[in-house]
């Protein structure tokens, strides 16, 4: 069975950090080097109100070819925000004021820019832990050693 191989390319002691209301999170970058596939997963801490007003007003992803801060751009698809406009892809969804609320972005690489990096705006103080692991569908490890695990176990 060929599946593809995984590689962790942020962790989140590396991608966390927290904002302020109507301040700005950007992750730590994602370098994309070599994975056809990112899917990058967002944690965050609760927030002050299950509405829409108390979700995060921006939720989106940027791409750049180098690590230089003011190079990054927004990626379209891939932008999230408060109400819908000309320059906003999707809603972001109304979060809980209890647990973990938790997003998700599938990110095809091929043709993208080299390094992404996530970028949200709360409306109320929130922590946020932003994870990613790249893939390459060529590419399958077939015994643990070559995982890098001690057990490799596939259905």
């Amino acid at each position: 069975m060929t599946v593809p191989q995984p590689k962790l390319i942020l962790d989140s002691v590396t991608g966390s950090g927290s904002a302020t209301n109507a301040g700005t999170f950007t992750s730590a970058n994602i370098d994309t080097l070599g994975a056809d596939y990112v899917s990058i997963d967002i944690s965050a801490t609760t927030q002050s109100a299950s509405t829409q007003a108390g979700s995060p007003s921006v939720l989106k992803i940027q791409e750049s070819d180098t690590t230089v801060v003011t190079s990054f751009a927004d990626v379209v698809g891939f932008r999230g925000a408060s109400a819908t406009a000309t320059n906003v892809d999707f809603v972001v969804g109304i979060g809980k004021t209890s647990g973990v609320n938790a997003y998700k972005f599938n990110v095809d690489c091929r043709g993208r820019k080299r390094y992404l990096n996530v970028v949200i705006s709360p409306t109320t103080t929130q922590t946020f832990e932003v994870t990613a692991n790249g893939f390459r569908l060529e590419q399958s490890a077939s015994t643990a050693s070559k995982a890098g695990v001690l057990n490799l176990v596939e259905g």
